[in-house]
């Protein structure tokens, strides 16, 4: 994976795609604010942007370094990426193009809302949720809305580890 950094424009560059590196008090805040906008709805708006982000990004990660590989390869490279981005340690063996489960027992999210707010009792990881809707459609080349991702379970609602179903959209 390549990373660059512009000293002189305090750019950074993952794959030649801009990131921006924010910490949990911006992040937790943003979300947070979004959240209290009742006419806002912030989840959805999470989710999506999340999704077509990791969707563009690992599109062209596969296209460049992943073509030859399976499709349990490729999921390997999204659990490092996602452990790569401080995103947490989650686990994807057990999706396909059909969906299925996928489990964290780390989030950015859940310890940065907890150090920030504390407890709540809605799961929290949206960036995930549209993480896992991007790198598989990715993977299967199929448009970003096609699947459908629900937390199931959080750490932040006091669960061991957060649970994700995926499915397809009929």
């Amino acid at each position: 994976m390549k990373i660059s950094f512009d000293a002189n424009l305090n750019i950074i560059k993952l794959e030649g795609a801009l990131v921006s590196l924010h910490c949990h008090h911006y992040n937790c805040g943003l979300l947070k604010a979004l959240e209290d906008m009742k006419v806002v709805e912030a989840k959805d708006i999470l989710i999506q942007a999340s999704a077509e982000e990791f969707n563009l990004n690992f599109s062209e990660y596969i296209k460049k370094y992943l073509i030859n590989k399976t499709v349990s390869e490729i999921l390997d490279t999204a659990e490092d990426l996602y452990r790569f981005m401080g995103l947490g340690r989650i686990y994807l063996a057990e999706l396909n193009e059909n969906g299925g489960f996928a489990y964290a027992d780390s989030s950015y999210y859940v310890v940065g809302w907890l150090a920030k707010y504390g407890r709540r009792n809605t799961p929290v990881c949206y960036l995930t949720c549209g993480f896992l809707k991007g790198i598989l459609s990715a993977i299967y080349s199929r448009p970003v809305n096609d699947y459908k991702v629900i937390e199931k379970h959080c750490m932040i609602t006091g669960h061991k580890q957060c649970e994700f179903s995926v499915s397809v959209n009929e």
